[in-house]
């Protein structure tokens, strides 16, 4: 990324997510325990959890990383791998993307102001 609004971060992982019925607050849970592991890997520069409105069951994960190979590395952690044995058998489907940021545009005037 460049320009005025570049970050340290050279990836952005996509990944869509289908919960079994019934299981979404156990997922959000879950989730949550392990963003703050995600958090404490120095080349994550941030995540969200966002559901998508209108289908029960049906979650995005954003996180950005420094590049690809510190994602991959974060992908095959231990911490990881205990979090998707957990993750699995709640799971109904999913797709993960790769992205390269490009361009960030910006409010012309923050909120608030």
């Amino acid at each position: 990324m460049s320009g005025p609004e570049a970050t340290a971060a050279g990836l952005r992982v996509l990944l869509r997510i289908r919960i079994e019925p019934g299981r979404e607050a156990e997922f959000e849970e879950l989730w949550l325990a392990h963003s703050a592991t995600v958090r404490a890997f120095p080349d994550n520069h941030g995540q969200q959890l966002l559901r998508l409105i209108g289908e029960p069951g049906a979650f995005t994960v954003l996180t950005d990383w420094t590049d690809e190979s510190s994602f991959r590395a974060f992908e095959q952690s231990p911490e990881q791998q205990a979090y998707l044995r957990k993750l699995w058998p709640m799971r109904a489907g999913g797709e993960m993307h790769l992205l390269e940021p490009l361009h960030v545009s910006t409010p012309a005037v923050p909120a608030g102001s």
